[in-house]
């Protein structure tokens, strides 16, 4: 169970997080809807530069894998994004108070 102190309220966020938060939780959603929309193209160039290094495994990761999973973790960017992005404006807020 998280502990939100005495009286309920959520801790303070540290002001030198904002920035930050706000930065990098944008270039995340950014990165995240790019993977998302080119997922195919990237698993095939996955998979064809395996060949490179063998062709063996090249072909297990073309058989047990698809392009879903690297939509999977263009989802999971996006979300750790917003996640950044929620606590820089939370910051925000506690900052103004």
């Amino acid at each position: 169970m998280i502990d939100l102190g005495h009286n309920g309220a959520v801790p303070p966020i540290d002001q030198g997080t904002i920035l930050p938060n706000l930065l990098f939780g944008v270039l995340a959603v950014g990165i995240g809807i790019v993977v998302v929309l080119r997922r195919r193209s990237l698993f095939r160039s996955t998979v064809r530069d395996l060949k490179v290094v063998s062709r063996v495994a090249s072909r297990a990761v073309g058989r047990s894998s698809s392009p879903l999973w690297v939509g999977a973790a263009g989802a999971v960017f996006i979300g750790v994004g917003l996640l950044m992005i929620g606590a820089a404006l939370a910051g925000l807020v506690q900052l103004a108070a």
